[in-house]
């Protein structure tokens, strides 16, 4: 009786066993690489990838191959997005050196001028400005794209930005609101009843929304890039400012017919996380008649993170 016991029994391990080697060979898969006398081995399971590489040595006049590399992808395996190479040490992964980067946020900061006409250059001699210190700062908010396929080297931009713009007048001079108008008033002599000017400034905070089409191409692991478009400018807390008769410093006008609202031409060029920019209005910086037309634009450096 306990013969038989014991030879069912027997028979049902063997069959359990048997039906477990079945299953194991039908979920696990293996494949050898041979590459000059080394090995890669990949056996994939359920649910896992093994990769063992072996190196041919010579032990005295007998080559043999010697494990350096043993690795286990734990992730699913999708065919259709990724390969066993992917799972290999030092491979990069195509998917991310290809994706699109837009640069629009950021830190900016730049010199500021204005001009007698659109693109053009040079120091306006309708507003007396100080252009080494005339300046501004920003940073960005927010941030948007989009890109027109799957490893890109165009798309669209589009963010939200606030910073500061500061003009500093050059000079006896000082930006004041008189019959209507912003108009530059000189100052008087150290002699004369007439107020003296010093260290006068002009600025405005903004809100900036840039909507840009952007080119770019990888090169040396970096981003090589080109973007440009326009920049909406909503214009705030408008003030001029100037130290009357050696004092302190006070504020001699608010809002000064500034345009609430401007529309720029951002064009920026960098490599990696550094940039330059230029910005130029398409619009006067004063409303039509009631101040000196005058083009504002600035140019200088950002940072893209």
């Amino acid at each position: 009786m306990k013969t038989k016991i014991i030879g069912t029994l027997g028979c049902l391990l063997l069959a359990t066993m048997s039906l477990h080697a079945q299953q194991i060979e039908k979920n696990d898969r293996s494949a050898t690489v041979r590459t000059q006398g080394d090995s890669i081995i990949i056996h994939k399971g359920s649910g896992d990838m093994r990769i063992r590489i072996y190196e041919e040595q010579t032990d005295g006049e007998e080559p043999k191959e010697v494990e350096i590399y043993e690795g286990v992808w734990l992730e699913e395996v999708d065919a259709d997005k990724r390969t066993f190479l992917d799972a290999l040490p030092l491979i990069p992964k195509k998917k991310r050196r290809n994706e699109y980067e837009p640069h629009v946020s950021g830190i900016y900061l730049g010199f500021s001028r204005m001009a007698d006409n659109f693109m053009g250059f040079g120091a306006s001699s309708k507003a007396h400005l100080d252009l080494s210190q005339s300046w501004e700062f920003g940073f960005n908010l927010l941030c948007t794209y989009h890109n027109f396929k799957k490893n890109p080297h165009w798309g669209f931009n589009a963010g939200v930005s606030w910073g500061y713009r500061s003009f500093s007048i050059d000079g006896n001079y000082a930006l004041l609101k008189q019959d209507g108008a912003s108009i530059y008033q000189p100052g008087g002599s150290d002699d004369s009843d007439a107020a003296y000017y010093s260290h006068s400034r002009l600025r405005h905070f903004f809100f900036r929304i840039p909507v840009q089409l952007e080119w770019q191409q990888r090169w040396n692991r970096h981003l090589a890039f080109f973007n440009f478009g326009p920049e909406f400018e909503i214009r705030h807390n408008v003030k001029s400012f100037s130290h009357v008769d050696g004092g302190k410093k006070q504020t001699v006008g608010k809002g000064m017919y500034v345009r609430p609202v401007g529309v720029n031409l951002l064009v920026q060029a960098g490599y990696g996380n550094i940039g330059f920019y230029l910005r130029y209005s398409m619009n006067s910086m004063f409303q039509k008649d009631k101040g000196p037309d005058v083009m504002p634009y600035s140019f200088g450096l950002a940072w893209y993170w």
